[in-house]
């Protein structure tokens, strides 16, 4: 099972002036470290929703395919 440890949290907007908060985390599974593979950042929402980092200020919500940028 997946075990993420969280590591930073991004307070952003979305051009309609919806506001998010974005969760950075790192996969922190033994067994995926044990087999040697570097640790995994992930970006989720504070509601669930998947996110991907576009660059230092800019987020992508996946499914909604709506951009974020940090406030």
């Amino acid at each position: 099972m997946a075990q993420y440890k969280e590591t930073n949290r991004f307070h952003c907007e979305s051009s309609s002036g919806a506001h998010y908060v974005v969760i950075e985390q790192i996969l922190t599974s033994r067994l995926a470290l044990d087999v040697g593979e570097s640790p995994r950042t992930d970006y989720v929402t504070d509601t669930g929703e998947i996110a991907e980092r576009l660059d230092d200020d800019t987020f992508l919500l996946l499914l909604s395919a709506e951009v974020l940028h940090v406030a």
